[in-house]
């Protein structure tokens, strides 16, 4: 009977942290060189509906080696570059995840709003993106 209850417990866990996962609203993008890439928007004042958007991205180094992730975010209107971000550079460890403005993986536009980036017109992509090997991570 305890076995049985502990179960269930333990199943009821596993299930709700899957579904705080999922709340989180990362969606899959890629995976380049073993730098999987996951992103959500959202607005930069969560409590203001017509702040501007954000874009929050969810890195993992798939790689078995400590590695250096320099690149740039572009947003597009209509297939025009809108606004391009500054180089930025991480380096992760073996199997490290970062997110979010933390780690320097926030990225927004002036007077970019979520109606925008919702549309069809409107798209993202990394301008530069290399991945280069390092001894490690400070």
């Amino acid at each position: 009977m305890k076995t049985r209850i502990l179960l269930t417990i333990t199943v009821l866990f596993l299930l709700s942290l899957g579904k705080l996962s999922a709340q989180r609203g990362y969606t899959d993008l890629k995976t380049e060189e073993n730098i999987k890439i996951m992103y959500r928007w959202h607005n930069v004042t969560p409590t203001d509906k017509n702040s501007d958007a954000v874009l929050n991205l969810r890195v993992t180094n798939e790689n078995n080696y400590a590695v250096k992730w320099t690149f740039t975010v572009v947003f597009l209107s209509d297939k025009m570059a809108r606004h391009e971000s500054e180089t930025s550079s991480v380096c992760m460890k073996p199997g490290q995840s970062l997110r979010g403005g933390i780690a320097g993986l926030r990225f927004t536009a002036p007077g970019l709003k979520l109606e925008e980036v919702q549309s069809a017109s409107f798209t993202w992509e990394f301008g530069d993106f290399e991945v280069e090997r390092v001894e490690g991570c400070r």
